[in-house]
């Protein structure tokens, strides 16, 4: 198999998702339904307080996605770089850990930072 093979076919396997995440996160960011519901948007009990929350925490996960999606795409340029070698085999428990854990870990600073910015009823602290 040639290099440019090779590398193709790690960027059609993995590449697809970090697109997904950046364009999800941009999505996010851009396309803030007008009020808190339950059926789309950033659906946690503390996003859902009012509509301060609702926008707070769409802008905060949006972010996140995009800066997830960023670090996934260095990841893979890593693993193409080093193809044949066993930093690769590492990289690719990385990315495949990254694959599981990008949309959960984008979910823990949002809420931390909801809970900094606002009390339990949904004001701001400040």
């Amino acid at each position: 198999m040639e290099l440019w093979e090779i590398i193709r076919t790690y960027l059609a396997a993995d590449g697809l998702l970090p697109i997904i995440l950046i364009v999800f996160g941009i999505f996010v960011l851009m396309v803030v339904p007008r009020k808190p519901n339950w059926i789309m948007g950033y659906r946690t009990k503390m996003a859902c307080k009012n509509q301060e929350t609702w926008f707070f925490a769409h802008k905060h996960f949006g972010k996140q996605m995009i800066i997830f999606g960023l670090v996934y795409v260095i990841l893979l340029v890593g693993r193409v770089i080093l193809l044949d070698n066993e930093a690769s085999q590492w990289i690719i428990g990385v990315v495949i850990s990254a694959q599981v854990l990008a949309v959960l870990l984008a979910l823990i600073p949002t809420e931390i930072a909801l809970r900094n910015e606002f009390d339990k009823n949904g004001s701001r602290k400040r």
